[in-house]
């Protein structure tokens, strides 16, 4: 079957473009309506996304298998995130995979009590887990290592099996791994926590992964990031402990999100201290209520991590 008559030599696959599952694991693939040689796949372990272009659909056939695996979380994460991935070139796949590549191990425990937490809301209730599908829910590359951490979790007492089959698990979090997912709250935060407000999109990816994550961890703090779905109004109840929990935010108003703005005004009224971002083009639409801030203005994510870092010292370090 050809995709349209617009390109007759390429066939729509069968399998999933990203991890290659069949069908008959529940993968589904559409002509995007209304889009020249476009995609909408539905697979269980990338989630939804869609492939569109010719120059995106022969770029899959050539993708290794570490970018599948990468590719595979990050399509996964968005699509649970509410905001599924648009992959048009073999650059976009990339920069969209780049950041699942090599995640650190703590990382993916804090993600894995997330989705935990996230999945059994209730502390008595166990969390089901696809041990076959839902390993991409963190940055894992195989089911293997998804079963990696969740026997980490048991052994460091943050978890427990309440259920097991062949191809799934549950899991229920213990009394201190609750903690970890909801630490007590501080009057100023806990001490080296930053959480980092601003447009997650692979637009933005090396902002993050070569600007602010850097600045912020060379400063001494960790940097703490949710990628989800925007928001207008009302600040998810995840996003808003993790603002509690930090000592400061750092907010970079990069594509004017409105979640951005509510992010960084729900911080100043903890009284936390933001350090305000913007990239050199967008400077003239920061909102007028915000405008008089100093942002620390950046053209590349290099400039970016040197002026970001020279502002955590200066006013979050020296001044305690």
């Amino acid at each position: 079957m050809v995709i349209d008559s617009f390109s007759p030599t390429f066939t729509v696959p069968d399998s999933c473009p990203i991890c290659n599952r069949p069908p008959a694991d529940g993968v589904t693939i559409q002509h995007r309506t209304g889009v020249l040689d476009g995609l909408l796949i539905r697979c269980p372990q990338c989630g939804q996304y869609e492939l569109v272009g010719l120059e995106a659909l022969a770029a899959s056939l050539r993708w290794e298998p570490e970018l599948r695996c990468a590719l595979s979380c990050a399509a996964r994460q968005a699509a649970e995130g509410g905001s599924p991935l648009r992959i048009a070139s073999e650059r976009g796949a990339i920069e969209s995979a780049e950041p699942h590549i090599h995640s650190r191990v703590s990382d993916n425990v804090e993600r894995l009590l997330r989705e935990v937490a996230k999945k059994a809301r209730r502390p008595h209730i166990g969390a089901n887990f696809s041990l076959t599908n839902d390993f991409t829910l963190i940055d894992c590359h195989s089911k293997e290592e998804f079963d990696w951490y969740i026997h980490w979790l048991t052994k460091q007492n943050l978890a427990f099996r309440t259920g097991a089959g062949l191809t799934g698990v549950q899991l229920a979090l213990t009394f201190d791994g609750w903690n970890q997912v909801q630490p007590l709250a501080r009057p100023g935060g806990i001490p080296g926590r930053c959480f980092v407000a601003m447009w997650f999109t692979p637009e933005t990816s090396a902002a993050y992964e070569q600007g602010i994550e850097p600045a912020v961890s060379r400063a001494g703090f960790k940097p703490i990031r949710i990628d989800r779905k925007e928001h207008n109004n009302e600040i998810p109840d995840e996003i808003i402990a993790e603002i509690r929990n930090s000592q400061f935010m750092v907010a970079d108003f990069t594509g004017q999100r409105p979640g951005v703005y509510y992010e960084a005004g729900f911080a100043m009224g903890l009284g936390r201290p933001v350090v305000w971002c913007c990239r050199s083009d967008e400077v003239e639409k920061i909102h007028f209520d915000t405008n008089h801030k100093n942002h620390v203005i950046w053209q590349t994510p290099q400039d970016l991590q040197e002026n970001l870092y020279k502002r955590i010292r200066a006013t979050i370090l020296e001044q305690g």
